[in-house]
């Protein structure tokens, strides 16, 4: 039976958690919304914000009594979607033209998928480093792997790139109730429920500033209790199954990710920032 959103040819609800700073950019995010192709029912989120959102044109307002963690409202604006699909889209972000079209096309396309996530561009106009467009894809093929793979380290965004089917995302109890990570958990659910679907092209201008939480170096304690919030999810989900055998394994991996793979990742994306300023230089220096 199609609900009253979907009667008026709405399929996708965009959920936009604000407070504090970001209370000022929630407009220009719901706008971005507002412009795409596909009609979507906006709903604005405001976290206990003082003094509390006002109105926003076209989006409709919804008020946690409590300051929530940054899983927990996000599962807060969840309850509130009556669509099939739906995308969290954070304040600070903007939805390119198109977006949602493309999102729900190839979300269509795929029945067998939770979610279908897309790429990602940084303000300057270069691809934003997640989703890793040659690992992703390659691993999703071969779904269980990719699902190991991604509660090792996340491969998975889900934030403003990625179309979910609502259904599933309240099957698996949404974000975990955090305000690291809480990401990681829903995507990590997602992926052993099907297959995720990928698709390389951008649909989402990512904007990091200074208080964002994915801005500056998350401390290896932060890691490990995002990892350990994985590994507990997963102990309860009853479509890992038999694979629970592997959590031990898993513990083994994250840490490794934790102690080797994440100074490794950081090391090539200075070595890559610095090569590009000096070929920056060279060029700046041949022309004159």
């Amino acid at each position: 039976m199609s609900t009253a959103h979907e009667a008026q040819g709405l399929r996708i609800t965009v959920i936009i958690p604000a407070w504090g700073s970001y209370v000022d950019l929630a407009a220009e995010a719901a706008a971005s919304v507002r412009a795409q192709s596909t009609p979507a029912r906006v709903i604005v989120v405001d976290n206990a914000g003082d003094p509390p959102l006002g109105p926003i044109d076209g989006c409709d307002i919804a008020r946690s009594p409590d300051r929530l963690s940054r899983g927990a409202i996000r599962n807060f604006g969840l309850s509130l979607v009556s669509t099939e699909y739906v995308v969290f889209l954070d304040a600070d972000d903007l939805l390119l033209p198109g977006a949602l079209e493309r999102l729900l096309a190839g979300l269509d396309r795929r029945p067998d998928s939770p979610a279908l996530v897309a790429g990602i561009l940084e303000p300057n106009g270069q691809r934003h480093r997640n989703p890793r467009r040659l690992l992703c894809p390659i691993l999703a093929r071969l779904p269980r792997l990719f699902a190991w793979a991604n509660a090792v380290w996340s491969l998975m965004p889900t934030q403003g790139c990625a179309i979910m089917r609502a259904a599933v995302v309240r099957d698996v109890g949404g974000c975990a109730d955090a305000s690291h990570g809480e990401d990681w958990a829903l995507g990590a659910s997602l992926a052993f429920r099907g297959p995720i679907a990928f698709d390389p092209h951008p649909v989402l201008i990512y904007r990091s500033r200074p208080d964002s939480p994915g801005a500056g170096r998350t401390s290896p304690r932060v890691l490990l209790e995002n990892a350990r919030r994985i590994r507990r999810r997963l102990r309860d989900d009853p479509v890992v199954g038999a694979g629970r055998w592997a959590i031990g394994m898993l513990a083994t991996a994250q840490v490794l990710a934790v102690a080797v793979g994440q100074p490794l990742v950081r090391s090539t994306r200075r070595s890559h920032v610095i090569m590009a300023r000096w070929r920056g230089s060279s060029s700046s220096t041949t022309t004159t």
